[in-house]
């Protein structure tokens, strides 16, 4: 009996050893949640951009001074989150409303940028109607509306319901990732096509913050409910429109007036045999024929692409941003292509 009551002891001891863990893990997770998150966002910013920063190192791609503001701004706006939550963590609230103003500032910054950034991208490249940029309007109009949205309503409300506040900054800083996991391509698409594909990998971001929700209040709060709602709302819209005739039409029509106009030119027969043949090495392979008079660059297993000329040695592809430089040796023949293809530039050689 002795041993009974020692055994029932022991026992005792360790559900409530168990429970004290429990219980501090509970407190750890739901006074840190914030902080994690927060410390995540960064990384996974780092995973998306770093390959384009990069490829900028070396040389194979080139962006506007815009761009990089753009990402100095987005940056500056995933550390102050990560601060802002240390301090609320620590309940250091008054240099955490300190330091509020200054996000309030850089929050507008972003949004701002995040129009201009938009906006060059259509200038720079004036794509042809067919072009997969009108698509990608859909996604910064995504971001553009959700952040705005998210921030400012956030920081409407940041004294009132301190609550509402945290979770609509939280959604805020999450739809700025959506560029940086649309970047990560070793990602498995699981079958879907893009843009879903990226969307999931998004909406699991989401998923914490509603285990958040029902740890610490036994239920879902109304901004997440509203936030993720509207966040797969936007999404599904997106999905709807992509690759719709009547949205490039649109865009095209709306942005036309900005662009520069690309002026045609017709080549001589010469000129036009002096550029065809196959270009590449044994990772790539391109060819440039000619068929039915026109010229047409094919890639393996692709349908071909029709080119126009802007010089005897100029060539772009009528229905996407991509130009064609053709380097030619002493002797007139071509020696190699200079690709250049949205920020991207690469060289192909023709092959012998």
């Amino acid at each position: 009996m002795i041993n009974d009551i020692s055994n029932a002891a022991v026992s005792a001891d360790i559900i409530t050893n168990n429970e004290g863990i429990i219980t501090k893990l509970h407190s750890c997770y739901t006074r840190w949640f914030f902080v994690i998150m927060a410390g995540l966002f960064p990384i996974i910013a780092a995973l998306g951009f770093i390959p384009s920063y990069l490829a900028m190192h070396q040389g194979s791609m080139h962006v506007h001074w815009v761009v990089h503001v753009h990402g100095a701004l987005i940056s500056c706006w995933l550390l102050v989150f990560l601060a802002q939550a240390i301090l609320a963590a620590k309940g250091n609230f008054k240099f955490h409303r300190s330091l509020g103003l200054s996000s309030v500032v850089l929050g507008v910054l972003v949004w701002i940028f995040m129009w201009t950034v938009s906006i060059h991208l259509l200038i720079a490249n004036h794509p042809p109607v067919e072009s997969f940029l009108f698509d990608l309007i859909l996604m910064q109009l995504y971001a553009l509306i959700t952040f705005g949205l998210f921030f400012s309503w956030g920081i409407l409300i940041r004294k009132k319901d301190s609550s509402a506040h945290k979770r609509l900054l939280l959604l805020a800083t999450v739809v700025l990732l959506q560029a940086a996991i649309d970047r990560i391509h070793w990602l498995p698409m699981f079958g879907f096509n893009y843009p879903n594909s990226v969307f999931i990998y998004l909406d699991v971001l989401l998923i914490p913050l509603f285990i958040y929700d029902l740890l610490t209040l036994k239920r879902i709060h109304k901004i997440t409910l509203m936030g993720a709602s509207l966040i797969i709302i936007i999404q599904l819209s997106i999905s709807t429109l992509w690759g719709s005739p009547a949205w490039h039409r649109f865009w095209f029509t709306l942005s036309a007036p900005l662009m520069e106009k690309v002026v045609e030119i017709k080549l001589s027969p010469t000129e036009t045999t002096a550029l065809l043949g196959d270009y590449g090495n044994k990772d790539s392979h391109m060819t440039i024929l000619k068929d039915s008079g026109k010229l047409y660059l094919q890639l393996p297993d692709q349908p071909k692409l029709e080119l126009g000329a802007t010089a005897a040695t100029e060539l772009f592809v009528k229905t996407d941003v991509w130009t064609l430089s053709f380097v030619k040796l002493a002797d007139g023949t071509v020696n190699k292509i200079i690709n250049k293809q949205l920020a991207y530039t690469w060289e192909t050689v023709k092959l012998k």
